[in-house]
């Protein structure tokens, strides 16, 4: 089912060695530069690889554990879509609470996380019955949901509260409230799980959570309207969509200082890294668009025109394909990179 993928893929061309890009999540470095010998370069773009139709108004897409399927997030239905991963198709539907944004699964993918911002709780799916199994309440509208790197604590921005509130996993309960700033949306960690990075989008800032304590150690101020966040696999960047603004901000996240300032698509959310961490994909909900930058030079390398308002972004097996929910046009779309 991924043949398509496979074969735009296999056709990336190896970058010079005295840029080593480092391993992303598989093995493999697909490492994307100059061309060989003999043959015409061309820069790396963006393709729609399939259109999958989901429910209304689709926000979060996430794959579970082992990429068999991903559960969608349909905000305007109050429902999360089942996709097959094989044959790209919805093979269930699942009654949720009001508005349900952000999906997360613990450790094992036996249960998802469903944060529903109108009804103020999180739905916890058994995966394997598909359906509700427990409500858990958490702060005011709540968005995104992150899972620690172990699977212990789901992390869920509460915008309307300014706080991100801490779930148990093993318990299904919440164990702790972390004020930050206002509005926060999106939410990533560390792969180490020692530090959290929060998109406030009122406040124009970034809070970075000791995990440990969970209290706030810093806050960064960045672009117009943040929500993305990436923080890249060595942990040395942390990339930021701003919505309004119209750029990525770039951190450093030995200093926690902005170091560079990406102009994009209009009104960029979802931000995800290519196969070898040396692409990086935003949505860009105001444009239509995908875009693709390099993560070395910070160039805007290309873009391609998806769905009706393109909202967040799940990376596939091996980062070699994206999905991206398009909420106006109710779908997911499937892209990769060709060269």
């Amino acid at each position: 089912a991924l043949a398509s993928a496979a074969l735009l893929t296999a056709s990336l061309l190896t970058a010079p060695a005295a840029h080593a890009v480092p391993a992303g999540p598989s093995t493999r470095t697909h490492q994307i530069g100059t061309h060989q010998a003999g043959t015409a370069h061309r820069a790396p773009r963006p393709v729609v690889l399939a259109t999958i139709p989901v429910g209304l108004n689709p926000r979060v897409v996430t794959f579970a554990p082992g990429h068999r399927t991903a559960y969608v997030a349909n905000a305007g239905s109050n429902t999360v879509s089942v996709i097959d991963v094989a044959s790209r198709t919805v093979v269930a539907t699942i009654p949720v609470g009001a508005f349900p944004y952000g999906v997360a699964f613990d450790r094992r993918g036996a249960f998802a996380f469903i944060a529903n911002r109108d009804s103020d709780e999180v739905s916890v799916i058994d995966t394997a019955a598909r359906k509700v199994v427990k409500t858990v309440p958490v702060g005011d509208a709540p968005r995104w949901v992150a899972m620690a790197p172990n699977g212990r604590y789901a992390y869920v921005s509460s915008t309307g509260s300014g706080a991100v509130t801490v779930i148990d996993t093993a318990t299904q309960a919440v164990t702790d409230t972390i004020p930050v700033g206002k509005a926060p949306r999106g939410i990533a960690f560390t792969p180490n799980g020692r530090r959290a990075y929060v998109a406030n989008s009122d406040s124009d800032t970034v809070s970075v959570i000791d995990t440990r304590t969970k209290t706030v150690t810093d806050t960064i101020p960045v672009g117009d309207e943040p929500r993305g966040v990436l923080v890249t696999p060595d942990a040395e960047t942390v990339y930021i969509s701003n919505t309004i603004g119209g750029t990525v901000s770039v951190i450093d996240a030995d200093t926690n200082k902005v170091t560079d300032t990406i102009t994009v698509g209009a009104n960029p959310r979802g931000l995800n890294l290519y196969s070898g961490d040396r692409i990086a994909y935003v949505a860009n909900s105001g444009s239509d668009t995908v875009s693709i930058f390099d993560t070395r030079t910070h160039k805007v390398l290309g873009d391609v025109a998806v769905g009706d308002d393109p909202r967040w972004t799940a990376s596939g097996p091996d980062d070699e394909y994206l999905y991206v929910t398009n909420t106006g046009s109710h779908s997911v779309s499937v892209i990769t990179i060709e060269c």
